[in-house]
């Protein structure tokens, strides 16, 4: 088993939990019965996979080998990140119209988001070096 530095196992705990975070953030949204049922489960779909990224996260000591997951949790939070932002410019696919720019949970996972972004291309960029 390849020797993880401290620095590492930080952002990567820090990261796992940050992915709780934003799972927790997300799944109070399925109760929210004026929404479609495909936003509703899409809402979970995204939490149980945030879910296992923030646990790929926190697993870095036994799956610092494997690079390939962290250029994958990259990839996840852009997706996420642009998601967001573009569903309150563009019109959001099922409802046709773009999302109202609110200060609740949008607001939690757009700052989730961007820390996400950072800490996953930190972890990608000192793992591959």
């Amino acid at each position: 088993m390849p020797r993880v530095s401290t620095s590492i196992l930080g952002i990567s705990i820090v990261s796992g939990i940050l992915s709780f975070v934003w799972a927790a953030d997300h799944i109070p949204l399925y109760n929210f019965v004026f929404l479609p049922f495909a936003i509703r489960a899409f809402f979970i779909f995204d939490a149980a996979l945030s879910i296992i990224a923030g646990i790929l996260f926190i697993l870095s000591f036994r799956l610092i080998t494997i690079k390939i997951l962290y250029l994958l949790e990259v990839i996840y939070w852009w997706i996420n990140y642009l998601l967001l932002t573009l569903t309150r410019v563009l019109p959001a696919p099922i409802i046709g119209k773009p999302l109202p720019v609110t200060t609740g949970p949008a607001l939690i996972a757009f700052i989730l988001d961007v820390l996400l972004i950072i800490f996953s291309t930190i972890l990608y960029i000192m793992i591959n070096r």
